[in-house]
């Protein structure tokens, strides 16, 4: 997703407060030079008409340097809506953590999505439940920050159980343990062509992960979407 994409669907115009993002959410930051250079960071949080404040983007693990005056264009999701404004640092404070003010914006571009966002991925992941002994190796086959569909061979439960589900998330270039609850909310059955092998494919919902779990996720999906 770029700059031209959010602006070419169906939009409206809104403010922040109105779009109910979440503190701790992760948003992108990009600049306005001909690279387009992005950067990942955190909402801190904001003062309504006053400022915006955002973790210290990082770069080669290092600190970002960052001017006053600087602007750039920032964007999001929250819930089903992606959103994008611009602003410009206020101010640069290391003390006694990084971070950015960004000006408040007067309105934000938004667009409402019609489900949560979702990716396509192939991903193996291992599922723990009560009805089997060892745990089932199966494959993500699209991820949201709700919940998962998933493909095995081996049924290991129906809708309405509460079962364990783990996989590893390449971020960054580094694979990180993601450990969740779910339910199963559906299941189907298909064949596989040519061998014509019963595949069960599943629709789990997450039960609400821990703050890192749910900022990693998030992080790993939205970066996705936006370089998609």
């Amino acid at each position: 997703m770029d700059g031209a994409v959010i602006s070419n669907k169906q939009s409206e115009l809104s403010d922040l407060h109105s779009i109910k993002i979440g503190i701790g959410d992760v948003v992108q930051l990009q600049d306005f030079s001909s690279a387009k250079n992005r950067y990942y960071v955190k909402l801190i949080g904001y003062l309504n008409k006053k400022s915006v404040l955002v973790s210290h983007p990082m770069q080669d693990e290092k600190l970002l340097f960052v001017k006053k005056g600087e602007s750039y264009l920032v964007r999001g999701f929250s819930g089903t809506k992606t959103y994008e404004f611009t602003a410009e640092v206020i101010d640069v404070s290391l003390t006694p953590y990084p971070y950015l003010h960004l000006s408040y914006p007067q309105q934000i571009r938004a667009i409402n999505m019609r489900s949560a966002m979702r990716i396509k991925i192939r991903l193996v992941c291992s599922i723990k439940s009560k009805n089997i002994e060892q745990p089932t190796a199966a494959t993500l086959e699209d991820l949201s920050i709700s919940g998962a569909r998933i493909q095995t061979r081996i049924s290991f439960g129906v809708v309405g159980d509460e079962v364990g589900v783990s996989f590893r998330l390449p971020v960054d270039g580094v694979d990180q343990l993601i450990v969740l609850q779910a339910t199963i909310r559906n299941e189907n059955f298909t064949a596989e062509s040519g061998g014509g092998e019963r595949l069960i494919t599943c629709g789990l919902e997450f039960v609400q992960a821990d703050d890192n779990e749910r900022n990693t996720l998030q992080y790993f999906i939205y970066k996705n979407l936006m370089e998609s």
